[in-house]
């Protein structure tokens, strides 16, 4: 049965080739349209995970409800250092993150402070790679790093001096005169526009903190790993007066909106389906009713109708077959290359991006799921189509398809 079914589909390679090629455009629609979607996700989550946060943050208890200096956490370099040892944890980066007002002798604005190691700080979010004027922070650092819009903004350049006043812990006033080391690019405006960056010891000192910080972000090697991380870092260290938080407990607003536009997705990818599901409809039954007239000579001949259905259903999944392995085999190339060279977007496009603090490229995502999702999606739309062929030859009347 299986090599007449064979047989049978080259017997019209005209008609093969159609309904090949309605599976094959439907399969590699679905894969490029859901490899753009998840490569566009996975690129904000890799920006936000790189520069904002971490697979797990350490924060002092109450400092997500009151995101102020008295609520910082303290942890001494010795902790630091054993969390860096724990499996699967690639980098630790403290951070000191507080507001002031930057002054220049032109302008005033208030300001983003991020107290950094400038180490741990590069190998996490590469920012020694965006410089764009002067040089990188070193270590013992007394200098500031100035995002490039927030330059433009105060008119400072290289070699500058800014002045930052806020507000130090449990209310001591933070002055401090600081040179411009470095200008850099942010991808996200609003970073780029109000940000500015400042080594660890520089930024204890502008704040009279000895030790303190305003979290810990911790990276991981892989995604799956994250829970063995997260019980390595609370066994290793006292975790009573912290909370160690996974990545989605801290974008937790960003990860409901995503849950939204992902209800949206499934919506477009539903009618999607339906209009590929008609297509494919469309196909079997120009194919059934062109064999109207074979179905009936077979059955005049002998073959049980049920023999028939089983012949017709066989072939139809052959057919799918082969356009899903086509779709696929032509859609891998094409998702490995946009997910290295990935498509730049420009003009008001890349303003889109940049304001939702993404940069502005767009790389394939190129999960094995992706292919033999969709792959599988269509062979189930390619199923329900073959009742139509099934319900014909079972009320075939053969004296009338026999005719000519």
């Amino acid at each position: 049965m299986i090599k007449l079914a064979w047989r049978n589909i080259w017997r019209n390679s005209r008609r093969t080739c159609i309904t090949v090629a309605s599976v094959f455009s439907a399969v590699l629609f679905s894969i490029l349209t859901i490899s753009l979607s998840d490569g566009s996700w996975n690129k904000l989550m890799d920006n936000l995970l790189r520069t904002q946060v971490g697979h797990i943050e350490i924060h002092q208890k109450g400092y997500r409800e009151e995101k102020t200096i008295d609520n910082y956490m303290t942890m001494d370099e010795a902790t630091i250092e054993k969390l860096r040892t724990l499996p699967h944890i690639t980098n630790v980066s403290p951070r000191v993150e507080t507001f002031a007002m930057a002054s220049s002798d032109k302008t005033t604005k208030g300001v983003g402070i991020v107290g950094i190691d400038p180490v741990q700080e590069d190998y996490k979010s590469s920012l020694s790679q965006r410089i764009v004027k002067g040089n990188y922070l070193k270590q013992d650092d007394d200098g500031v790093l100035l995002g490039k819009g927030l330059s433009e903004f105060l008119q400072v350049q290289v070699g500058d001096t800014i002045a930052l006043m806020g507000q130090g812990y449990h209310g001591t006033n933070a002055i401090g005169l600081f040179p411009v080391r470095g200008i850099v690019s942010i991808i996200i405006p609003e970073m780029d526009k109000g940000f500015i960056y400042m080594t660890l010891p520089s930024a204890h000192s502008y704040i009279n903190m000895e030790d303190g910080y305003s979290g810990m972000l911790i990276s991981i090697d892989k995604d799956e790993n994250l829970e063995k991380a997260r019980d390595a870092v609370l066994t290793s260290i006292d975790a009573s007066p912290y909370d160690v938080m996974r990545w989605q407990e801290s974008m937790e607003n960003l990860l409901t909106q995503s849950r939204a536009n992902k209800v949206f997705s499934k919506i477009i990818m539903f009618i999607l389906y339906v209009i590929v599901g008609f297509g494919i409809l469309g196909t079997v039954i120009m194919m059934t009713n062109e064999r109207r007239h074979e179905f009936g000579v077979v059955v005049a001949l002998g073959m049980k109708r049920q023999t028939l259905s089983n012949v017709v259903c066989m072939e139809l999944f052959f057919m799918t077959l082969l356009g899903a392995c086509l779709a696929i085999a032509v859609s891998i190339p094409i998702t490995f290359y946009f997910s290295y060279y990935p498509i730049r977007l420009t003009g008001e496009l890349a303003k889109i991006a940049l304001g939702y603090g993404m940069e502005p490229v767009i790389p394939m995502a190129t999960s094995a799921h992706i292919y033999i999702n969709q792959a599988l999606v269509i062979l189930f739309i390619t199923c329900l189509t073959i009742t139509y062929p099934i319900s014909k030859i079972l009320q075939l009347k053969v004296n009338k398809a026999i005719r000519p």
